[in-house]
């Protein structure tokens, strides 16, 4: 500020001729133009005091009156130990579904498996085939009659006219026992070209077996049983290792299937009224189909396969993404093995009361109980949870098909329900006694 430029104009004044009042009105001049401006902050610096600081000063006042108690401490506290408790928790569960009894035990975990003898593979065969059966007689499920004991009724009844009979009428029963389905499948004309007493005692031998059982299954029909009746242990250990592993899979999914059935058809007499009737297979292969040559479409292509390729082959897979032949259809689910999870594809046909199949399905995708023993050799019963059905197949049945000649249904409307699931199991459940090659094969590494 140029203060001669106010000296100039007040000399001018005659007020201001007297240069002994000059310089205090300068300055009192001075003094009222600086108050201003600081007035004006002043007044929006409190503005702003008055805003944030005590505002704020107000409400820690408000909380100090309403402090925390010890006692809402310690129940915020055991929350959040709740809630890290049931983290755990669950994660303990999902592990104790795969933890499961294991047919042979200390098969798994050796480091080098040439060291194994060719007997514990022959044991596991038959913990294999003999647990399967188990499963067959204590459900008091069964197969319809065979060729031999349709014969053999015939013959106690009196009733068979052979002499009478056309000489290729009598192949079905002059000829060998071979599958019951046989010399139906070869076109010959078997029970078409009995009597009506023959056909009678037939009905009546079917109708017999159908009040005796619970549901039609055979042991042949599940993966994996004609393989291990007569396994050839002259293979490499390595193979007989992986082989026993692949089938304990299928062995637990197995069990599963068998669960949901008796849970179903608890409370019923027999197969005639039961909702399920019949397990028709489980299978780890699309084209196994039983009876003959099964065609269908898969994934845009056509497949087929006989009973006797399916055997060398029909065993668990690990799906590992969404182009392996692992894959028994597109999955809708889109989970493959990674770090935490396998996932193993398998297929499953049973002959279901209409009303029945939607409970059926459900049933078959609920938790199930199984036991598992720790290394102290401590029994435990967990649950699990395991299988998602990814496809579904709904066909009808034609009785007088060679498939379902001898199998009473009952009264009832039956279908042919086809389903594709997908079978879960938790990585670290069971990794520490995985066989090295079978990780490798997950890893994408060849094995030696």
């Amino acid at each position: 500020m140029d203060l001669s430029n106010f000296t100039v104009i007040f000399q001018k004044l005659s007020f201001f001729k007297n240069k002994s009042l000059l310089i205090p009105v300068i300055i009192s001049l001075i003094g009222i133009l600086l108050f201003i401006p600081t007035q004006l902050m002043s007044s929006g610096l409190k503005e702003q005091v008055d805003k944030e600081s005590v505002s704020v000063l107000a409400r820690v006042r408000n909380l100090s009156k309403a402090a925390v108690s010890d006692e809402l401490l310690d129940k915020e506290t055991k929350q959040l130990q709740d809630q890290a408790e049931d983290a755990n928790e669950i994660e303990l569960l999902a592990k104790e579904t795969t933890q499961r009894k294991l047919l042979v035990y200390n098969i798994f975990d050796v480091n080098d498996p040439n060291t194994l003898p060719d007997l514990i593979f022959l044991q596991f065969g038959q913990q294999y085939t003999g647990g399967i059966d188990k499963m067959i007689a204590e459900s008091k499920s069964g197969d319809c009659p065979t060729e031999i004991e349709l014969t053999r009724a015939i013959d106690e009844s009196g009733a068979k006219s052979r002499a009478l009979m056309p000489q290729q009428g009598r192949m079905m029963f002059d000829e060998p026992m071979m599958n019951p389905m046989s010399r139906l499948n070869r076109g010959a004309p078997g029970l078409r070209t009995m009597s009506k007493l023959e056909r009678a005692v037939v009905d009546q031998k079917c109708m017999a077996r159908a009040k005796e059982i619970s549901f039609y299954v055979t042991p042949a029909q599940m993966s994996g049983y004609a393989l291990w009746q007569n396994y050839n242990t002259n293979i490499q250990k390595v193979d007989a290792v992986e082989d026993c592993w692949y089938y304990q899979l299928a062995y637990w999914i197995i069990e599963d299937v068998f669960d949901t059935v008796n849970t179903l058809d608890s409370g019923y007499d027999n197969v005639l009224n039961a909702p399920v009737k019949r397990i028709m297979r489980v299978t780890f292969k699309m084209d196994s189909g039983f009876g003959g040559m099964r065609r269908t479409v898969r994934r845009g292509r056509i497949t087929s396969g006989t009973q006797k390729e399916a055997d060398n082959t029909d065993k668990p897979q690990y799906v590992l993404s969404d182009d392996k032949q692992s894959m028994l259809t597109e999955t809708c689910t889109a989970r493959y093995c990674d770090e935490d999870i396998d996932v193993v594809h398998f297929n499953l046909v049973c002959i279901v009361s209409m009303q029945d199949f939607m409970p059926f399905m459900e049933e078959l995708c609920s938790a199930k109980e199984h036991e598992y023993i720790d290394e102290s050799g401590q029994t435990h019963t967990y649950k699990h949870n395991q299988i998602t059905i990814i496809e579904t197949k709904i066909s009808p049945v034609d009785r007088e098909q060679a498939d379902h000649l001898n199998y009473c249904y009952g009264d009832a409307g039956v279908i042919e329900l086809d389903l594709v699931c997908e079978y879960i199991f938790k990585k670290n459940a069971y990794e520490d006694i995985k066989p090295e090659s079978v990780k490798k094969t997950l890893l994408g590494e060849e094995t030696e």
